[in-house]
């Protein structure tokens, strides 16, 4: 069931293994494969809750749902999805609400791992950081999906109701993701530890106040599975 590899779902697995985070947020889940993994994870841990937000119109669009999935894997009692009728901002934005203290002084963040793969747009997940980190604890990690998709790449016009015709050629070919991971970001004065994964089209960023700024380039590939892809490559 697509949209997670095995090596990108086995290093998320084992990265919840090793972190053992008590509040997990997944902003787009699609089929809710990954989430299986998060889940699965916590479950082992014997801690833990994972909260995915996604769209009501797209409950029935993927087979089997995320709904589906996670009760035959019997992981329900793990997961709590939230489908939203406008995106996951304004879910976001109900959180924030929610965990505002001291008469709106501040806000309380409540997770520490939060993983987007939603939209892969410039307004829409620029925000969609500024909100996370208001939640994210401190030493939290926050994970981008695409980091290398443009809308170029796409052969459809409307994508999560965004029509890519619309868009100037500059924004069709420019990775948003990649943007705002590296003008938003990294640049933020709390964020000092930060990974890309160039072939998973993943990137990490710890939350961490710091004045030294680390940036690792790793693969999120084992190293059976790089000779393998040689090989195949050779082979052809």
């Amino acid at each position: 069931i697509p949209f997670i590899s095995a090596d990108n779902a086995k290093s998320l697995y084992n990265f919840v293994r090793k972190e053992k985070p008590s509040n997990v947020l997944e902003l787009g889940i699609g089929h809710c494969t990954s989430s299986a993994y998060i889940a699965a994870a916590l479950r082992k841990n014997g801690k833990g809750h994972l909260t995915c937000v996604d769209l009501e119109e797209v409950r029935n669009h993927f087979k089997p749902s995320a709904e589906e999935l996670l009760n035959e894997l019997g992981l329900n009692d793990v997961v709590k999805i939230f489908r939203m009728k406008s995106g996951y901002n304004w879910f976001l934005h109900n959180e924030i609400k929610q965990q505002t203290k001291g008469g709106n002084q501040y806000c309380e963040p409540k997770y520490d791992l939060i993983i987007i793969d939603g939209p892969k747009n410039w307004t829409i997940d620029s925000s969609s950081f500024f909100l996370s980190d208001k939640l994210l604890k401190q030493k939290g990690w926050i994970i981008w999906d695409d980091y290398n998709w443009s809308y170029a790449k796409s052969n459809v016009e409307i994508i999560d109701r965004v029509d890519r015709r619309e868009l100037d050629e500059q924004e069709k070919l420019i990775p948003h993701i990649k943007e705002i991971f590296h003008l938003l970001v990294m640049q933020h004065q709390d964020y000092g530890n930060f990974i890309i994964q160039e072939d998973s089209g993943w990137a990490w960023a710890q939350k961490i106040n710091s004045e030294t700024k680390t940036i690792k380039y790793s693969s999120s590939r084992s190293l059976k599975s790089f000779f393998s892809a040689a090989l195949k490559k050779m082979n052809k």
